[in-house]
């Protein structure tokens, strides 16, 4: 029988970790960038990270990446039908969000082209990466955790593949020569959004091969080399130590839409162009204040964007 000394003793204060702040913050395992942590607003957010290969359970090696497309459904009005949907291009099929999207965009319907901002897209890739120092979060030095990244960060490390910084190719993912990451992150406004911008975060110059972290001494060490490549000698304590983690990069990839998922995505389409759909309330019928009609232009012309924002911004607090 399991030991129920907590249960009669009234010592349930180790079991109310749901209360603690800090606890829930990164509870997915996802390293954010909290930038309301940020004491100094010019300054940014500082941290340094390392990409890590992705060891799996079962002791082979990963995709180091996992791409996932993902929609989010922002109706304002509707807000049973708002929330987040992964897309049917992750596995090279239609997607039906995609599709109203752009059945939306090219109807030369004025309205229906600014209702069609309701619908977002991202594209985001998601890596094992270990801590090294955060000035914002310092509780997180040493823990390898799933850190969701774009474009803007996906193009750092395709330069560092290709050479295109330092003229010399490194895989800023590889144990033995592989590269730190100094996070650099400001926030930027674009209209009422407020986005972090990662476009002066870069690799070191210079290659090292994978620190390790001793909670006894919260210090790191740099795995020892021998004819670079790692030390046999140190080969356990790597993997021990890329294993050190709660969550694992599969649990977030791509889910193929469910039967539920499909029917609300009707009942979005049939809410945003006003055609019927079966099961649909009708009764709830978009409403001027569902979207902003300020710069809808005339159909056929074009209206001016605004800054291409990485998808890094907008799901920033996904």
């Amino acid at each position: 029988m399991a030991n129920l000394d907590d249960l009669f003793s009234g010592n349930l204060d180790n079991k109310m970790d749901f209360l603690n702040d800090k606890k829930q913050v990164n509870a997915d395992g996802i390293y954010r960038i909290d930038l309301t942590k940020v004491k100094d607003k010019k300054r940014g957010y500082r941290s340094i990270i390392r990409f890590l290969p992705n060891l799996t359970k079962d002791g082979t090696v990963g995709q180091a990446a996992i791409e996932k497309i993902t929609h989010y459904v922002d109706i304002k009005n509707a807000k049973e039908l708002s929330g987040w949907f992964d897309s049917a291009k992750n596995f090279n099929e239609k997607c039906p969000l995609t599709d109203l999207y752009y059945q939306m965009q090219n109807s030369k319907n004025a309205i229906l082209i600014e209702k069609s901002k309701m619908l977002k897209y991202s594209k985001k890739y998601y890596s094992y990466v270990l801590i090294i120092e955060d000035e914002q979060q310092p509780e997180l030095v040493g823990k390898v955790m799933i850190f969701q990244y774009g474009k803007t960060i996906k193009d750092k490390i395709l330069a560092e593949k290709n050479g295109e910084i330092s003229g010399v190719e490194c895989n800023v993912f590889d144990l033995s020569a592989g590269k730190d990451f100094v996070m650099l992150v400001k926030e930027i406004q674009t209209g009422d959004e407020t986005y972090p911008d990662y476009k002066n975060s870069m690799f070191k110059p210079e290659t090292s091969s994978l620190p390790i972290y001793f909670e006894d001494k919260q210090s790191f060490k740099n795995v020892p080399l021998v004819d670079g490549k790692v030390d046999p000698k140190a080969q356990t304590m790597v993997r021990e130590s890329l294993m050190k983690r709660d969550h694992e990069l599969e649990d977030f990839s791509p889910k193929r839409l469910t039967e539920e998922q499909q029917a609300k995505i009707n009942e979005i389409s049939a809410y945003l162009t006003g055609k019927s759909s079966s099961g649909f309330n009708s009764s709830k019928q978009p409403s001027s204040s569902d979207f902003e009609l300020d710069g809808v232009v005339e159909s056929g012309s074009k209206s001016d964007s605004s800054a291409d924002v990485d998808s890094d911004d907008f799901f920033s607090d996904f």
